[in-house]
Parts: structure tokens; sequence; C-alpha cells
């Protein structure tokens, strides 16, 4: 072989192997829209989260394909090829039974297989637990929803488990079950109002129910309120942070002092209150909040809170950007905090004045 020829080879070889290293470098160019994917699942809809991830592995990142991984065998085969929950205990074939209705749904986001679920608790009870024979006895739609409730929380108490009992988290009937819980009491200051209130902190969880199942353990409740307590799932806090203080305790309390204001008032418009009480007070976190309702917004979802997060940036867009719905999160970030501060409060007020007008038994208002 000539010398120019040697040369020659050698500098294609340079360049074939450039070549493919410049591929496989690229191959984990891709990333995952995780606010997109993670939208999609707390909107009940895995169905659209599942095109999103249709991405070939290998030009992913490893956390991204383990999120890829672990959405397709729960959701993309026939049957949920993962362990849920990771824990066993001595109700997983209750818990079965509404995984298997969770997975329908967020798949089927059109369909409702509610009264599916309710068949199959009805005949779950009155197998294990003999005075739910009680059901039987009537067709009533609400005397059976009390009875499921009751007999949920009573069959539960028998392995000494506390539950949400029977009851929907947004569109979907929903189920979480812990172990332990400790009683206490918060007071706190939103604005110009005091508020006391006994909180429950839970602990030990078995399953956080419907939102845990559709995020593969990424996004679940932080807690929820009734008219005589909040109660907190104490892991997903850090007790001194903004997350607590904040997005828990003055959102909750919020809706604590809303059920006796408003008692008829309904999801979307009660997340509405509680989330501009948040961004009247955050500090640290206020941005971060502001984008996650941004990306969890759907004023034509089934789901109040995203429903809330749509209204709450549609009315913040209009006092500040004179827009009907600013999404741009680089344009949020230039204004000053105190601002977003100002305006959040003084439209929960507008709001509260509107609501009184109203009356106590108003229902809706955000979305009429």
């Amino acid at each position: 072989m000539k010398k120019s020829q040697v040369i020659v080879w050698a500098v294609c070889l340079i360049l074939f192997q450039g070549k493919n290293f410049a591929q496989i470098a690229s191959r984990d160019s891709i990333k995952l829209d995780l606010s997109k994917i993670y939208a999609f699942a707390l909107d009940g809809n895995i169905k659209d989260a599942l095109k999103v991830i249709d991405i070939d592995s290998g030009f992913l990142s490893e956390k991204d394909r383990k999120l890829k991984f672990n959405l397709e065998q729960r959701f993309k085969f026939s049957t949920d090829q993962s362990a849920y929950p990771a824990v066993a205990s001595p109700v997983d074939d209750l818990i079965k039974l509404y995984t298997a209705y969770w997975r329908m749904s967020v798949l089927d986001p059109g369909s409702n297989y509610d009264e599916k679920l309710g068949r199959s608790l009805i005949g779950y009870l009155i197998s294990h637990y003999p005075p739910a024979k009680v059901i039987t006895t009537t067709t009533n739609r609400d005397t059976i929803g009390e009875y499921l409730d009751r007999f949920l929380k009573e069959y539960l108490e028998t392995f000494q488990l506390h539950t949400t009992g029977f009851g929907k988290t947004g569109r979907l009937l929903d189920l979480l079950i812990w172990k332990t819980q400790k009683d206490t009491v918060y007071s706190f200051q939103l604005h110009q109002e005091k508020i006391s209130a006994p909180v429950t902190m839970m602990d030990d969880f078995i399953t956080l129910g419907w939102e845990e199942y559709a995020t593969v353990d990424r996004h679940y409740p932080g807690g929820w309120t009734t008219k005589e307590s909040l109660f907190c799932v104490k892991k997903a806090y850090d007790l001194s942070s903004e997350d607590f203080l904040i997005s828990y305790l003055a959102h909750e309390g919020r809706h604590f002092a809303d059920y006796k204001l408003f008692p008829k008032l309904k999801s979307a418009d009660l997340e509405y209150r509680a989330k501009l009480t948040e961004l009247s007070l955050e500090k640290k976190t206020l941005y971060e909040t502001v984008n996650f309702f941004i990306d969890n917004a759907n004023y034509n979802s089934d789901n109040g809170h995203s429903v809330a997060n749509y209204c709450v940036i549609r009315d913040l867009s209009r006092s500040i950007f004179k827009t009907e719905f600013e999404k741009g999160k680089g344009k949020w970030s230039k204004i000053d905090s105190k601002k977003i501060n100002r305006v959040a409060y003084k439209i929960l007020q507008s709001n509260t004045k509107a609501l009184k007008l109203k009356g106590n038994d108003v229902e809706n208002y955000i979305k009429l």
C-alpha cells in the first residue's frame, strides 16, 4: 500500500470512528418532559403520558430510562407488571380491587368505572366482614356509599389500620391506608385570620392512593382537611419548611376555615382559594409553585386541582400581565415575589367578598 493511501485510510478511519463516538454521545441527548408526564398522570390520563415516553430508551439518561421502564411496567401491557404496594399487608386483595380500577380509569379517561369498583367492594366486604351484609338491604345509592365508607373503616380497624374511607380524590375513588397516627394542634396566622386547628400526623403508609399509583410513587397527597381536623402525611414534609408551613398548613388551614364560611363550596373553588393563600405567603418556593400550577393547569378537567391551577394563573395573569393566561415561566421569574404575594392576596380578598355576596350556600364561582 502506498504511503498516500495509508494516510487517506487513516484519515477515513479517524472520521469513521469520530462519527461513531458522536453517535454514542448523542444517545443520551433526549430528556423526557417530566412536567408533562406527571401533569397527564395527575389528571388521570396515563394514555397520553405513555405517548410522551414513546422514545428509544437508548437515547435517555439512566434516570429517565428508569421512569419509562416503571411506567411501562405498570401501564403498557395487558396487566400490571409492577409490584404495588411495595410492602405486603393483610389487605392486599382489597388494594388490588382499587389498583385494577385505577389502572382502567387512567388508561381510559373517557370512561367511568366507579360502579364496577363499587360492586366489587360490596362483594369483597360481604365476604370478609359479615356486618357488611346489611348493604344488600338497600338500593339507595347514597345509603350504599355511606355503608361502604363505614364498613371499609371498620374492616380495616380490625387490622389496626386507618383509612380515608370511601371517597374521591379528583374524579377517581381513592384509598389511602396507614398504620400509625398522632394528634396535635397547630395555631397559625393567615394574614388577618388566626386559625387554631387539630392536626393528625399520619405515618407508615401502605398505600397513598391513585396519584401515587399513577405517578409510580413520585406524587401523592400531602394531606387533606375535614370539618373536624387537618390530616398530614408526615413523610412528605420537613416540618420547618415552607412546604409544610405554607403549602400544607396554610393551604389546608384555608380549607378548614372555608368549610365553616362556605360549607357547600365545591372542590375547584376550595382549591382556588387555598392555592391563592399559598401564593400570597410563599417566599422561597413561590416561583416553583407558580411553575407547578402552570404545568398542571386544565380548565376542562374533572379534577378540582387542575381547574383551580388554571383559574389561579388566569386571574394572576390578568392582573399582572394583562393577558388571559401567561405560561411563560421566564416572565413570571422576572416579577418581584412581593408583588405576586400582594396580587394573590388581593384576588383572594375579592373572591371572599364575591362569595359572601352570593351567600353561605354558594357552591361554584370561578367556573360557572
